[in-house]
């Protein structure tokens, strides 16, 4: 049962990790690494934590807590996460705070499972306890590097990798022949072109992959071609996963499954609206008989939050880890990494089951509010 108390307070650190300048590709400036962490507290001295990452304006989510967030929480009870959740959403149609809002859920859904003494999964409803993971790797220079980071991963046991790519679709037929004939034909492999194709391309590359067995293949087309997103699927063996980079709310997922433009649904729960929306993502996504495979590529509470959802669900088949993850495991004391089987197994401390350094974030502390 668990024990009603209203939150007190919330809190937000923006913390700043020291000397790691990140770049996505070459065309795009160098950024500085940012992490809002979020702490609520009850008045039973309870905590529950989140986290967002995604590079932005350095304060913009500490404002978006302070201005919008925080009044709507305090004096509410953790139990009331579905009317927060809602209230929250509704400001979307006049602001932009999805990853604040996201962060609130997941830190409330934390707390819940805590007031119970039980991890996160399990108070959600456990599925499994373990589940395979797969290396999610950074763009890579040649078809050479391509293939030596997929076998790489192979080698550390993992169940599949998959490979990010920015390139014209030759070059990514290349990288995708050489991975195939690395790691043989009984191990997962992914390409994802972070939706920089257009539909010739993707329909060329798309073919190559029905050959070479592909697990799925992942934002092929910008999010919002849905007409795009339909020929593709019509077209090609291979699943295309789609939804986690301009979709902004449940209905636009219903969108996608209704006409056909998703074989395997993506959701983001860190900036799509927390675990609440990655639930009923999930659910939609299993009254069609599709998967749902969550971005878990971010900070070690991103993670925490997308393995314990995917622990709980049935149409899931892996989690996505980070490679390498450098910064994103900053300021914590426990980390989530899978084991020589090739499965995350599942945390055993209550909520998210993750410890941090707070020692380490407050050196690292730009604003605290």
């Amino acid at each position: 049962m668990i024990v009603a108390a209203p939150i007190t307070a919330v809190e937000l650190r923006v913390v700043v990790v020291p000397d790691a300048p990140q770049k996505w590709n070459d065309l795009l400036p160098e950024f500085e690494p940012v992490i809002n962490l979020l702490r609520v507290i009850d008045a039973d001295g309870r905590e529950g934590y989140a986290s967002t990452w995604l590079p932005g304006g350095r304060h913009e989510v500490a404002d978006a807590i302070a201005q919008y967030v925080r009044p709507i929480v305090l004096g509410r009870d953790v139990t009331e996460r579905e009317l927060i959740w809602h209230t929250i959403q509704s400001l979307g149609y006049f602001t932009s705070i999805r990853s604040a809002a996201s962060a609130i859920d997941i830190a409330l859904w934390d707390l819940s499972a805590k007031s119970v003494d039980l991890p996160l999964y399990q108070f959600l409803g456990a599925q499994r306890h373990r589940i395979a993971a797969y290396a999610s790797g950074l763009a890579q220079p040649s078809a050479d590097a391509a293939a030596d980071a997929a076998l790489a991963a192979k080698a550390r046991g993992m169940r599949g990798f998959k490979l990010h790519t920015f390139d014209i679709p030759s070059r990514g037929i290349e990288s995708c022949r050489a991975m195939r004939r690395a790691v043989g034909p009984d191990f997962a492999l992914i390409l994802d072109p972070v939706n920089s194709y257009d539909r010739h391309g993707a329909l060329r590359i798309g073919r190559v992959l029905d050959e070479l067995d592909f697990e799925w293949f992942e934002a092929p087309l910008p999010d919002d071609d849905v007409e795009g997103y339909v020929e593709l699927c019509h077209a090609l063996d291979v699943p295309i996963a789609n939804g986690e980079v301009r979709v902004r709310g449940l209905r636009d997922y219903a969108e996608l499954v209704r006409r056909g433009a998703v074989d395997i649904v993506r959701c983001a729960a860190d900036v799509q609206g927390g675990l609440t929306t990655l639930r009923k993502a999930g659910a939609l996504a299993e009254s069609f008989s599709r998967r749902l495979e969550p971005r878990s590529y971010g900070t070690t509470l991103v993670q925490a939050a997308h393995l314990h959802w995917s622990l709980s669900a049935a149409n899931c088949a892996f989690f996505e880890v980070p490679e390498p993850k450098g910064w994103l495991d900053f300021g914590m004391k426990t980390t989530i990494e899978p084991g020589a089987d090739g499965y995350v197994h599942a945390p055993s401390g209550p909520g998210l089951g993750i410890t941090i350094d707070w020692d380490t974030t407050d050196n690292a502390t730009v604003l605290l509010t």
